[in-house]
């Protein structure tokens, strides 16, 4: 898939999945270091936590179909790592990311997108992310059903996934995530992109020597994590 595919998709549905972003040998090292930061209890705090989740920030299966679909201006709002434990009922029911945001025509803009990269499989009894197609496009206020449970939602697509699969989201689609019915940890990798002109969730001096030294070495890492430029206005940051 192009990232003009991608796009395509994106624009269609609300969400677009990548297959097979992360290959085998890369996987295994995303996945060791996920281990290592869960067990340190730092999944929240994942960007200071290795080498490699700097480098899924700008991981080059993933950032061109951001680049698509937030444009050239993107930046990074918030990385972090999730886990839900098998047989776990940690579902969130549905909603919409930006339902609460006032002076823009949300179905028309892209404004907030979630990058979910699966370090683990989601069958669909997992805790699966559900979305509903073409719902981004649903006009500002209108409601979501009533619903008894999470199955009943019209329309509703899982995204099952393998590992090494990503969904990249628009934060303005209905979506929810199932209780874990299986035996396979949910391990993830959330990464929300904004516009350079926006807030992120983060300071720079946030990050360890180290990470910043990872970031202030590269153009677009310095654009991606909000690092100032001189003489260059936040609205007139793009990648080289």
């Amino acid at each position: 898939m192009t990232p003009s595919q991608a796009r395509d998709q994106y624009d269609a549905q609300g969400y677009v999945i990548i297959r097979g972003a992360l290959k085998s040998g890369e996987l295994k090292r995303v996945q060791d270091a996920f281990d290592r930061a869960q067990k340190n209890d730092a999944l929240g705090d994942i960007l200071n936590q290795d080498d490699v989740f700097v480098d899924m920030v700008d991981h080059p299966a993933l950032l061109p179909v951001v680049r698509a679909v937030v444009g050239e201006d993107a930046q990074l709002r918030y990385g972090r790592g999730g886990l839900i434990k098998p047989h776990s009922d940690t579902g969130s029911g549905w909603h919409c990311d930006l339902s609460e945001i006032g002076g823009i025509n949300l179905p028309e803009s892209i404004i907030m997108t979630k990058l979910f990269t699966y370090l683990e499989k989601v069958p669909e009894t997992g805790a699966c992310l559900a979305c509903v197609p073409g719902s981004h496009r649903y006009e500002m206020g209108h409601p979501l059903p009533d619903l008894d449970d999470h199955e009943d939602m019209p329309h509703q697509v899982k995204m099952v996934a393998e590992a090494g699969d990503a969904v990249l989201m628009n934060g303005f689609t209905w979506h929810a995530r199932f209780h874990n019915r299986s035996d396979i940890p949910r391990k993830v990798l959330e990464y929300s992109y904004i516009h350079s002109w926006m807030k992120t969730q983060y300071e720079f001096s946030d990050f360890s020597a180290h990470v910043q030294s990872l970031i202030l070495a590269d153009h677009n890492r310095r654009q991606l994590f909000g690092v100032p430029e001189p003489e260059v206005s936040d609205y007139e940051r793009r990648f080289v």
